[in-house]
């Protein structure tokens, strides 16, 4: 099994980087204030560098009990805040379809149901390149499984919005059951999304709901 400091490089299969890129990392804590940090590629020598920084990062906070995300898509290269919001993102370039148990939210998942997550995700794969889709890139998110499926640039207006927030509740009518379902709230923009190789801290870490390590498969 990978260790979290080679699993978190694949986020770089799902991200997107250019030398003038923004990424921002974003840190959840259950009795902590969350944490936002901007990494800015004309900060750094090189891409790698700012992928280091990164890495070395989500790392750190998810050792001391975060749970650490990344906005899913690409914030516009003039942005001067703190934290990204759906009118700072330049365009859309993945969509997310996070499938995830029904009941205990504030729990891990059991094997059982992370193992119905698996199914429902390769169901809809399935159904989707029947439908004309390419494959998607498939990640165990800790407690769920996520699709990420990479979008030709689309613009990040009312119409896309829309189309996304659409696609994802026809999912979920076709798909769900009493287990798992789709997320149909991951819509917006400026969506955070889990960073693989770090740790998903969900309730109690136990035998039946055990804390997991994300991973890119």
């Amino acid at each position: 099994m990978a260790t979290q400091a080679q699993e978190i490089k694949k986020i770089w299969h799902i991200k997107a980087l250019g030398p003038t890129s923004i990424l921002e990392l974003r840190a959840i804590h259950s009795t902590s204030k969350p944490i936002s940090r901007l990494f800015k590629g004309e900060s750094f020598a090189s891409t790698d560098n700012l992928k280091l920084a990164f890495e070395k990062e989500a790392l750190r906070l998810n050792a001391v009990g975060y749970n650490v995300y990344y906005v899913m898509n690409p914030i516009r290269e003039d942005f001067e805040d703190s934290s990204a919001k759906d009118k700072d993102i330049a365009y859309r370039d993945l969509l997310l379809i996070d499938i995830d148990k029904v009941g205990h939210k504030g729990e891990s998942s059991t094997d059982d149901e992370l193992e119905a997550a698996r199914l429902l995700s390769e169901q809809i794969a399935d159904y989707l390149e029947s439908e004309g889709w390419e494959k998607p890139i498939q990640m165990m998110s800790g407690n769920g499984y996520h699709l990420y499926y990479i979008l030709d640039g689309l613009p990040n207006d009312e119409k896309t919005k829309a189309l996304v927030e659409g696609a994802l509740r026809e999912l979920a009518e076709k798909f769900n059951n009493d287990i798992v379902a789709v997320d149909t709230v991951v819509f917006n923009a400026s969506r955070i999304t889990k960073v693989p190789g770090t740790i998903a801290r969900k309730g109690l870490n136990t035998a039946e709901r055990p804390h997991r390590m994300a991973v890119v498969l």
